[in-house]
C-alpha cells in the first residue's frame, strides 16, 4: 500500500502467465482505490505478478513465481521486466533504507535472497533451508519494524523470521499460509500487529 492508501495488485499470477512471464512479460500492476473501487493501470510489460514490494523512494519490485525474473517500476513510470534473476521468485520486500531487495524462493532450493539495488545482477543467496524444510513452501514476506523478514510457509504452517543468517520459526499451526503484513490501524487492523492470510480463506492476527 502506498502512503496515499492507493492499493498496488499485480495481474497474471495464473499458471500460464506464470510460466511465460520471462519470455512474455503482458501482466499489469494496477492501482487500486480502496474508497471508491476506482482501478487504473499503474505499469504494464511484467512477467506474471506474484509478489509486489514497494521502496522508500517509490520504487515498485515484482516477482514471477514460474520463472526466474525479478521486475523494477521506477516513481517516473519506467519498466524493466528482468531487473534480477531469481529462480521460483515469491515473496518480497525492500530494507528499510532501500539498499537491498529481499526475495523468498520456494521451490527447487528454498531460501531468501538479498539483492543489492546497486548490483541487481548479483543476486546473494542469504540464507538456505535445512533438509527438514524443504518441503516447507516458503511464501509470503514482510519485515518487521526491525527490518527483519518475516516469512509464511505453506505447507509447513509456520511463520519464520530471518536473523543472523538463520531462520527461525515464530509461530505455528498456521496451514497453507500465503501472505504476512503488518496492519496500518485501519479497517479492523491494528496498527503494529501481524496479520496471516492464506488460501483457506482466514485471516489471523498472530500475538
Amino acid at each position: 500500500m502506498r502512503e496515499d492508501g492507493q492499493l498496488l495488485v499485480g495481474t497474471g499470477n495464473d499458471l500460464l502467465h506464470s510460466l511465460t512471464g520471462d519470455v512474455f512479460p503482458v501482466s499489469k500492476l494496477l492501482l487500486v482505490d480502496p474508497d471508491s473501487g476506482a482501478v487504473s493501470t499503474f505499469a504494464s510489460g511484467l512477467g506474471g505478478i506474484d509478489g509486489v514490494a514497494l521502496a522508500p523512494d517509490g520504487t515498485v519490485y515484482t516477482t514471477t513465481l514460474g520463472g526466474r525474473t525479478i521486475g523494477r517500476v521506477t516513481p517516473d513510470g519506467r519498466v524493466d521486466h528482468d531487473w534480477a534473476r531469481v529462480a521460483q521468485p515469491n515473496g518480497i520486500a525492500v530494507s528499510p533504507d532501500g539498499s537491498q531487495v529481499y526475495v523468498v524462493q520456494t521451490t527447487v532450493a528454498p531460501g531468501l535472497y538479498r539483492i543489492p539495488v546497486a548490483d541487481p545482477g548479483h543476486p546473494q543467496r542469504w540464507i538456505s533451508t535445512d533438509g527438514t524444510d524443504t518441503l516447507a513452501l516458503p511464501d509470503g514476506l514482510t519485515l518487521d519494524d526491525r527490518g527483519r523478514p518475516l516469512i509464511a510457509t505453506h505447507t509447513a504452517g509456520q511463520i519464520w523470521r530471518a536473523e543472523g543468517g538463520t531462520l527461525c520459526a515464530v509461530a505455528s499451526g498456521l496451514p497453507l499460509s500465503t501472505q504476512i503484513t503488518y496492519g496500518q490501524g485501519g479497517r479492523g487492523f491494528s496498527e503494529g500487529r501481524l496479520y496471516r492470510a492464506g488460501i483457506d480463506g482466514g485471516i489471523y492476527e498472530i500475538p
